[in-house]
C-alpha cells in the first residue's frame, strides 16, 4: 500500500481537512461574565484545491491494482471533500478571556489524478475530531466601534482510510490510519446592529492554520508525516432570536468553499 500511503500523507501534510479547521461560531462582541453557551452545528467543505508535490518517481501499482502514476514528478492537483458535525461549549470568564471546548465526528474524501483514472480515498466510519481554545477581547463592542478578538485553538482528528475507489471501477481496500492535529490564530472583528425587527451581529477576520499530519500504515507499521502552514480569511453572520437563542453561519472562500451553520444556546 505504498502509494495509498504517499498520496495520504501528501494530502495530509500540504491541505487543510474539512474537519480540520474550526468554526468561530462566536463573534468577537463580549459576552456576560459568567455566560455559558453551548453550540451544535455543521461544517464542510466542497471543491477544495490540493497540491501533491510529488519527488521522484512513485511506484507503478499498489497492491490493489491501482495506479497513482508511474514516474509521476512535480505537482499533481487533487481535490478534497467532505463534512462534519460538532459540538462546542463556551465559557466568559470576567471580561476578556473565553476559554471553549469542541468536540464532533466527520467524514471525507480525496480525488487524486494518476495517468488514466481519478482514485477517490475515503473512510466508511467517520473519525473522532475533538479540541479546544481561549479567545481573548481586545476592543469591546461599542456604538463607534467593532469588537476585536484574537482566538488561540488547538484540534485534533483521527480517521481511518479503508476504501480506495478508481472512477468506473469498485472500491479496492485501504488499511491507513490518519492523525491531523491543527493549531490556529484568528484576529476577528465583530459588530451587533438593532433594528426594529430584530439583531444581526456580522463578523469576519483571518485565520493562521497549522496542520500537522502523522500517517500510519496499519498491515506494515510504517508511518508518515508533514505540515502545512496557511491564511484564510472567514466571514460570518449571528442571528439572535431572542435573549438566549440564536442562529449563525459563516464561510471562507479561499483554498475551497468552506461553510458552517449551526444554533447557539445560552444558559447565563
Amino acid at each position: 500500500m505504498f502509494v495509498v500511503t504517499r498520496a495520504i500523507a501528501l494530502f495530509a501534510s500540504l491541505s487543510a481537512l474539512p474537519a480540520a479547521a474550526q468554526v468561530s461560531g462566536v463573534p468577537a462582541r463580549q459576552a456576560s461574565s459568567g455566560s455559558l453557551k453551548f453550540l451544535a452545528y455543521h461544517q464542510g467543505v466542497a471543491e477544495q484545491p490540493i497540491d501533491f508535490s510529488i519527488a521522484g518517481s512513485a511506484n507503478c501499482q499498489t497492491p490493489a491494482g491501482v495506479p497513482f502514476g508511474c514516474g509521476q514528478g512535480g505537482t499533481v492537483e487533487a481535490e478534497g471533500r467532505g463534512a462534519a458535525g460538532m459540538f462546542k461549549a463556551v465559557y466568559q470568564i470576567g471580561d476578556y478571556v473565553r476559554p471553549y471546548a469542541v468536540i464532533g465526528a466527520g467524514s471525507y474524501e480525496l480525488s487524486v489524478p494518476s495517468t488514466t483514472v481519478t482514485n477517490t480515498l475515503s473512510g466508511s466510519a467517520p473519525g473522532l475530531i475533538y479540541g479546544g481554545g481561549v479567545k481573548f477581547s481586545v476592543n469591546p463592542d461599542t456604538q463607534f466601534s467593532p469588537g476585536v478578538a484574537i482566538d488561540l485553538g488547538f484540534q485534533r482528528a483521527a480517521y481511518r482510510l479503508d476504501h480506495l475507489s478508481p472512477r468506473g471501477a469498485g472500491p479496492a481496500r485501504a488499511e491507513q490510519r490518519l492523525t491531523l492535529t491543527t493549531w490556529q490564530v484568528a484576529v476577528e472583528a465583530a459588530h451587533q446592529f438593532s433594528f426594529e425587527s430584530g439583531k444581526l451581529e456580522p463578523y469576519g477576520g483571518i485565520r493562521w492554520i497549522r496542520v500537522e499530519a502523522d500517517l500510519k500504515d496499519i498491515p506494515s507499521g510504517t508511518r508518515a508525516g508533514g505540515k502545512k502552514d496557511s491564511a484564510s480569511p472567514f466571514l460570518g453572520l449571528r442571528v439572535p432570536a431572542g435573549e438566549k437563542v440564536a442562529g449563525f453561519m459563516e464561510s471562507s472562500f479561499a483554498g475551497g468553499y468552506h461553510y458552517g451553520a449551526g444554533l447557539e444556546y445560552r444558559f447565563k
